[in-house]
């Protein structure tokens, strides 16, 4: 059995998603995956590689902003790297890189459409290549479109800025943008930023600024207020990728060096972006609820006592927001939800179901053929050879 070393940081949820699509490869390569948090290592990396000597590594970008993790450290051994940036790791190098175009663009798409004639994008916390290229694709749109462009540099504050002085600063920079004015975050943690920034200068959210994450990570984005539209890099299939790349370097260690790139998910379009009729917000927040709740197994009827309504009152109010029936949008918020699982991950059809708020398989594929014309195991099967015969985007080495 291999030993693979997977070098991550916690700060980011991205690494869970990552490793989903790793252990997809690592059980058919029959690999021991160790998987180490950078931020607990209490000495150099090379102690680390010294005590496990693994047979490959795929390694985080942000792990090389870390003294104690300096690209050397990995010279020699068979590497992936994954988001790292190409001006510290050289151009000859293994990794697997998100498509920022696509990301970033589908992102704006959401804020464009609200048809504002001002955008703002918001620097991660700390210098970040990955935040800097956003920004220069964010910027590009911008001219393009001919609407305004206003960027926060979230580092720009002095030396010993904390907490509350960032909070500060970063309140400044909302309340003086032009309203209405779309915001575009570097990620979702910055997205929050904004939110709170939002609210304590008075703005209303997503009459006066309507913000947009980048991640998608759900705990976050469905416990703000309001709750956070976001979109999220396919980071499974980044780890699939970048595992079967590493098996590929295993196998023929002539190989040379390559590039992939990977694509992100459907946006999830919450209420940070969502223009509300002030009119009818309890029937909004019901449209909420059943996204937020739907894979739980809800019915109409949760729905109804939600909105403290007589049935036919809240069917009619709740279908003159969402365009359709309650128990339709039930239906298409777990339909999509299965055709994520299906696509992005490795899990058993029967996990599936019940993920999707079926409590037996029946019901679902009756439900998905329905929708689809496919059963489960044949849209699976149709999105891998689709995959397959399109192929990762593949970049050579300058």
């Amino acid at each position: 059995m291999k030993t693979v070393v997977y070098l991550y940081e916690s700060a980011f949820m991205m690494w869970r998603r990552r490793l989903e699509g790793i252990y997809a490869v690592a059980r058919k390569e029959n690999w021991h995956i160790e998987s180490v948090d950078v931020g607990e290592l209490a000495g150099s990396v090379t102690a680390l590689l010294d005590y496990w000597k693994p047979d490959g590594l795929i390694v985080e970008g942000g792990v090389l902003l870390r003294p104690k993790c300096p690209v050397a450290a990995f010279a020699g051994r068979p590497v992936v790297y994954c988001d790292a940036d190409v001006a510290r790791i050289g151009t000859h190098a293994f990794v697997v890189q998100q498509d920022s175009e696509e990301l970033v663009k589908k992102a704006l798409k959401e804020l464009l459409s609200r048809d504002f004639d001002d955008y703002a994008y918001v620097h991660y916390r700390t210098r970040r290549d990955w935040s800097q290229a956003r920004e220069a694709i964010f910027r590009r749109e911008m001219s393009r479109r001919g609407k305004r462009a206003h960027v926060f540099r979230s580092w720009d504050g002095a030396p010993d800025e904390d907490g509350p002085a960032f909070g500060r600063r970063l309140e400044a920079f909302v309340a003086g943008l032009p309203r209405p004015c779309g915001v575009l975050a570097a990620n979702d943690e910055m997205a929050v930023h904004v939110l709170r920034a939002a609210a304590r200068v008075g703005l209303d959210v997503p009459d006066e600024l309507a913000v947009m994450g980048i991640d998608d990570d759900t705990l976050v984005c469905e416990n703000t207020m309001p709750t956070l539209s976001s979109v999220a890099p396919a980071f499974a299939r980044a780890g699939k990728l970048a595992a079967g790349l590493l098996a590929r370097r295993l196998r023929h260690p002539e190989t040379p060096p390559v590039q992939l790139t990977f694509g992100s998910l459907p946006i999830v379009r919450r209420l940070s972006t969502r223009p509300l009729e002030r009119a009818d917000r309890l029937a909004l927040r019901a449209v909420e609820y059943v996204r937020v709740n739907a894979c739980s197994g809800i019915t109409v009827a949760d729905v109804v006592r939600e909105m403290g309504l007589r049935t036919r009152t809240a069917e009619n109010r709740f279908k003159a927001v969402a365009g359709r029936p309650i128990r339709d949008e039930i239906l298409s918020v777990r339909i999509a939800r299965a055709k994520q699982l299906l696509a992005e991950s490795d899990k058993s059809i029967e996990t599936v179901f019940v993920q999707c708020g079926y409590r037996d398989a029946r019901s679902l594929r009756y439900v998905f053929m329905k929708a689809t014309g496919l059963s489960p195991l044949a849209y699976r099967k149709q999105i891998r050879r689709e995959r397959k015969a399109s192929g990762a985007k593949a970049q050579p080495p300058a």
